[in-house]
């Protein structure tokens, strides 16, 4: 604090700028890894240029590593193909994903009931493969009257949860439609990944879900279960799956500062954000939001194999 009461800005230091104890002290600081794909480990286009290096580098060394995506629209079997391509062993059935993490919230909660689902067919299998009832549409065009909106917005069916993730298909219909549902008392509100944008392509982004499903919760004044990232619901499942009793001993690693930051930070956990996704040097110099700042950066996972060699000639 300065002596007016202000907050001092915290600046992220770059690991490769850090001084050869600082590097030390850095590693030393984490057992376990968790990290983002898209935009860290491969991008729309192709891997990125060593990424995979550096997380051998810091599996090598004994460090733990788990992946976090908020990106249900990659079916499972494109996932364990891109990690098998990038040299990377990491078994699928670990990645925390939406769907996953929602089946994972259903079932601790002992939910039984009918699911209203606005998401991709890939989210739907994973919570169908799971044994819960689902329903979900209308896909359709309408007459552009009220009498033809209420005959698909209105339903008896007993829905007692509504899940909203990424879909290509979404009509204000289906945005109608939760939101009746979500008129019984008993119906909870679900969203999987609550970006706001997401990254399409170099310079390239679309609207996500999360503006959809914060409609939703303000209509409908339900609490929003967030079981992407930065949700605290997420969080919480993460640090019990994952039996993490000391926070600050891992390292949460991504390419965007509102989700990937933000939840390494609502878990406890250190942060270091990477340029090589969505996240420009520039994001990081002007965020004021302290739950956004990273505690470190790097150009991308790359870097942590000079990092080590650094390490490695300072002991010769």
């Amino acid at each position: 604090m300065t002596s007016n009461g202000h907050n001092i800005r915290k600046s992220p230091k770059h690991i490769l700028e850090l001084s050869t104890d600082e590097k030390r002290a850095f590693l030393d600081s984490f057992d376990h890894i968790f990290s983002d794909i898209d935009g860290v480990l491969w991008n729309v286009i192709a891997h990125i240029p060593g990424a995979a290096d550096g997380y051998r580098t810091l599996t090598d060394l004994d460090k733990k590593l788990n992946f976090i995506t908020n990106n249900s629209v990659r079916p499972m079997s494109d996932y364990e193909k891109k990690f098998k391509e990038a040299g990377i062993e990491f078994d699928v059935n670990d990645l925390v994903h939406p769907a996953k993490s929602i089946v994972e919230y259903l079932r601790n909660i002992e939910f039984e009931g009918l699911i209203y689902v606005i998401a991709t067919e890939a989210v739907k299998d994973v919570i169908r493969e799971a044994g819960f009832q689902i329903t979900d549409g209308p896909t359709i065009f309408i007459e552009e009257s009220y009498r033809a909106l209420a005959s698909h917005i209105f339903s008896k069916d007993p829905i007692r949860a509504v899940v909203v993730d990424v879909d290509f298909n979404l009509t204000s219909m289906k945005i109608l439609r939760a939101h009746q549902f979500l008129r019984h008392p008993d119906c909870i509100l679900i969203e999987a990944a609550s970006d706001k944008l997401l990254p399409v392509g170099n310079g390239i982004d679309i609207i996500g879900p999360g503006p959809f499903t914060k409609i939703l919760a303000e209509c409908s004044k339900k609490p929003l279960i967030t079981l992407g990232k930065p949700g605290k619901s997420l969080a919480e499942i993460i640090i019990k799956k994952f039996n993490i009793k000391e926070t600050k001993r891992s390292l949460m690693i991504g390419d965007t500062l509102e989700s990937d930051i933000a939840f390494g930070r609502q878990c406890g956990f250190q942060t270091l954000a990477v340029l090589s996704g969505f996240c420009k040097l520039q994001d990081i110099e002007t965020e004021s939001n302290p739950s956004k700042i990273p505690d470190y950066y790097a150009d991308s996972m790359a870097d942590f194999v000079e990092f080590m060699n650094d390490l490695n000639k300072s002991k010769e």
